[in-house]
């Protein structure tokens, strides 16, 4: 999640320096916002996370869009922020709006405020988060490929990442959050295999947290992919998937594994 995180940070400078601007405004100390350099900022980062979408699409055959399920849920929060915003302000300006000074109630600016909220969630959801999620799940494949590399294993497992998908330094809203584990699986047979894993999940004190099989999965010689089961979502895109969850952390693990030629 620290790629995640760190892109969100970045694209959020350009908003904040026009807010801070805008305050600067409603002070006296400015007389007009300052926009252009947070536009430019802005656009630079937009095309910067763009770039590296495709590079990564290009290098480990991510799809560019995320999946329809992941598409309408984000249009769906898009349209209902900046569809609530729109009401209100309708509903400001037809009552109490013609009372009050453009000071305190501006409907134009409203307006511009909720494409603006529009635009950058958007961003956020469609540029900004699949790019942080991207380089963390190349990363994770990278991971995995150094890690399987050294085995001499028919079908090596590792697992990659058992972390929290929330700020750590929150601790009552992360308290109960589960723990999202990616586990890899390779073929290094020469020949096309369907695999099923048995995976014991065990945290620090060795203690079982959960067993779980795994789908069965077809694997291409030399292939690598993450472990899927009952619990991966397969309505998320790749990069927002995980094998299973655990209440605690998975620091050891144990497995069982049975493969043949496919039917």
């Amino acid at each position: 999640m620290l790629f995640v995180y760190l892109a969100i940070i970045i694209f959020s400078i350009p908003g904040v320096m026009v807010l801070w601007s805008a305050i600067d405004v409603k002070s006296g100390k400015r007389e007009r916002v300052q926009w252009k350099v947070p536009v430019i900022l802005f656009l630079l980062f937009t095309v910067t996370g763009v770039s590296i979408q495709f590079y990564l699409d290009q290098k480990y055959n991510f799809p560019f869009l995320q999946t329809s399920v992941e598409t309408i849920i984000a249009m769906s929060i898009i349209v209902l922020i900046s569809g609530i915003i729109i009401f209100i302000n309708f509903i400001i300006t037809k009552t109490a709006g013609k009372r009050l000074p453009k000071s305190v109630h501006d409907p134009k600016t409203v307006n511009f405020l909720a494409a603006a909220f529009a635009i950058y969630f958007f961003i956020t959801f469609f540029i900004t988060v699949p790019t942080g999620k991207k380089i963390a799940f190349a990363t994770s494949i990278n991971q995995a490929t150094e890690a399987t590399n050294v085995t001499t294993e028919a079908f090596p497992i590792v697992l990659v990442t058992s972390e929290k998908e929330c700020l750590r330094k929150n601790r009552a809203r992360c308290h109960d959050t589960p723990f999202n584990n990616q586990y890899f699986i390779k073929n290094n047979m020469d020949k096309t295999q369907e695999v099923q894993v048995k995976i014991r999940a065990l945290n620090s004190n060795n203690e079982e947290m959960k067993v779980i099989d795994s789908n069965i999965m077809t694997l291409k010689p030399g292939e690598m992919r993450l472990v899927e089961t009952e619990e991966t979502n397969e309505d998320a895109s790749i990069w927002n998937q995980y094998s299973f969850q655990t209440d605690g952390r998975v620091t050891n693990y144990q497995h069982m594994l049975r493969h043949r030629d496919p039917e």
